[in-house]
């Protein structure tokens, strides 16, 4: 047996936001060794370059004696050629950055990204990777998304990609077990502000679990789940792992309905992806290289797909309603349709440029491109209600995904997009998989206006229209309103406002947070307006003349819906359609 890769972390400078990493380089490596700190997690497809937390590194031999580190590169270090070992790298970290994909350490807790935290050993990435972990004070318990190793505080990796692949929390935190399926299962509360009520949580979770169970039919594919959870006063998302995800919410996201939906959307799609992702993986995402980008062009499938059956499961598990599912599927289709970007990149650009699009934005990121999330969800859903229009009585995308699932899970080349195609193409055709090609092949939108029929739908007018169209996306905060987008060929832009300007006052009258859409119903569609705005140090008065504003929807059931209907709907939803 090779000697695993041992690694022991010191917590007790938490205060200050510092943790120690000590990496233990077997004996048998030590010549020559490469030494490598990721540059991003999966998951994530941005470059973090980690190595920026990293405030020393060092390396000593079995005597204490120093060892000359070398940077290799921008991330890596190497051992002098003709070393003996074992020899000890440690490095001291700041963690002070809280999202799911970085290391956030103070008094209170400590989340810990293993990308961010344990370099790799070049050459011993297939051997298991220990990771000694006592808690400090002695009084917080460390959670691990790796099974415990046979010695006290340890953690136990398989290899390099399944440390990277586990998170690890420590605290003293509240956390409620139950199970799925059989299966243990435990949530996290790291926030501060007290804790929600975890047994509601736990069991709204088991709901949607129960129905991801139900989708892919094949039971859970992990013996332990674990969701590790922080919160701030705001932001949010998701990062998923093997074996659990880490969550981040706001932490009023319980006092508030729509917030505690997104948060069961947020529990649903990281939840999802231990099947689709995790375990169902796009070709270029099964061997990442962690010192740079690994592009991959299906991400449509990977995070589209994921991110409509977010929508879709808590109706099945019925912690949403329907009226709150067809609301969210409106809300998603008309912000793709004022997205200008969603006009000019396809989805296939769209995933294939995650790295320097999607992750990485600025005030004309709305004209540029368009998200793989959003739009790849409504894609989703166009093809699912075709599927179902043919068979009534059928799975819709359900068969399909279910389908790729049995083919392509767990093996070692992943799937194509050319196996998404044909799995579309047995369960509806091959007209069908030639428009989910052209769909992602093309900048274009879906097209959901009949096809909602399929499933005892209509689009109806929702009530008055609303104020006129300015053609901006704003970001509000104490200092008023900033223009975080002006989207391209719309009223704004052609006035000569730019993204990034602070709008100050129309015609006159000044406009603080919360006040624009009253401001703009003050005036009719075609009048002209001055628009002042502060475009760094200069104040600046520009017409503008108001376009017409755009009509809300909404989707009701048809009058009279056929037998048909009423089945795809039911096999769609998991409800009757007179429930809307």
């Amino acid at each position: 047996m090779a000697e695993p890769i041992r690694y022991r972390v010191d917590l007790t400078d938490r205060l200050h936001h510092l943790v120690r990493v000590a990496l233990t380089v077997p004996g048998d490596l030590c010549d020559g060794a490469r030494v490598v700190l990721p540059v991003w997690t999966p998951g994530s497809y941005v470059v973090r370059d980690y190595v920026h937390h990293v405030q020393w590194i060092t390396a000593t031999d079995g005597d204490g004696d120093e060892v000359a580190l070398e940077p290799d590169g921008r991330t890596a270090w190497r051992l002098p050629t003709g070393t003996v070992g074992p020899v000890t790298v440690t490095l001291e970290l700041y963690a002070n950055q809280l999202t799911v994909r970085t290391n956030h350490v103070d008094d209170h807790h400590a989340l810990l990204i293993p990308a961010a935290t344990f370099p790799y050993v070049e050459d011993g990435t297939d051997r298991p990777h220990v990771v000694h972990l006592p808690p400090h004070p002695a009084e917080h318990r460390v959670w691990s998304l790796l099974p415990p190793g046979p010695e006290p505080d340890t953690h136990v990796a398989d290899h390099r990609d399944h440390l990277v692949d586990s998170a690890f929390e420590v605290g003293d935190l509240p956390a409620v077990g139950f199970e799925v399926a059989g299966v243990p299962h435990e949530f996290v509360w790291a926030a501060h502000g007290g804790a929600p009520d975890l047994q509601a949580i736990a069991a709204d979770t088991t709901r949607i679990a129960d129905a991801a169970i139900a989708l892919f039919g094949d039971g859970l594919p992990v013996t332990r789940y674990t969701f590790l959870t922080v919160g701030w006063d705001q932001g949010g998302g998701g990062l998923e792992h093997r074996d659990g995800a880490v969550l981040q919410v706001p932490v009023h996201s319980f006092q508030d309905d729509d917030l505690t939906a997104r948060f069961q959307s947020l529990v649903a799609h990281e939840y999802l992806h231990l099947w689709n992702v995790k375990r169902l993986v796009p070709a270029a995402l099964t061997t990442p290289d962690y010192e740079h980008p690994t592009h991959t062009p299906s991400l449509w499938v990977a995070e589209g797909w994921t991110a409509y059956y977010d929508e879709l499961l808590p109706v099945r598990a019925g912690v949403w309603s329907l009226r709150r599912h067809l609301d969210t599927l409106r809300d998603g289709w008309q912000r793709l349709q004022g997205l200008p970007g969603a006009r000019l990149q396809s989805l296939r650009q769209a995933s294939q440029e995650a790295w320097v699009k999607h992750y990485v934005r600025d005030e004309n990121t709305a004209n540029a491109m368009t998200d793989y999330y959003g739009h790849g969800a409504l894609v989703a859903w166009e093809l699912d209600l075709r599927l179902r229009a043919q068979q009534p009585e059928g799975d819709g995308l359900d068969a399909v995904l279910r389908a790729l699932w049995r083919a392509h899970a767990g093996r070692p080349e992943g799937y194509t997009e050319d196996d998404v195609l044909a799995a579309i193409a047995a369960a509806g055709g091959d007209d069908l998989a030639r428009l989910a090609d052209e769909r992602v092949s093309r900048p274009q939108l879906p097209e959901l206006g009949e096809v909602v029929g399929a499933v005892g739908l209509r689009w109806v007018r929702d009530g008055a229209p609303e104020a006129p169209d300015l053609g901006v996306q704003v970001a509000e905060d104490d200092q008023g309103i900033r223009l975080a987008a002006v989207l391209r060929d719309r009223p704004a832009w052609r006035g000569g406002v730019t993204g990034g300007d602070r709008l100050v006052a129309i015609d006159g009258r000044t406009v603080g947070r919360g006040q624009l859409p009253a401001v703009l119903r003050a005036h009719q569609p075609g009048d002209t307006v001055e628009v002042a705005v502060t475009r760094g140090p200069r104040l600046l008065s520009l017409p503008v003349t108001l376009g017409v504003p755009r009509q809300g929807v909404r989707l009701v059931p048809v009058g009279g819906p056929t037998a048909a209907q009423r089945t795809a709907y039911q096999r769609w939803t998991g409800q009757t359609l007179e429930e809307v």
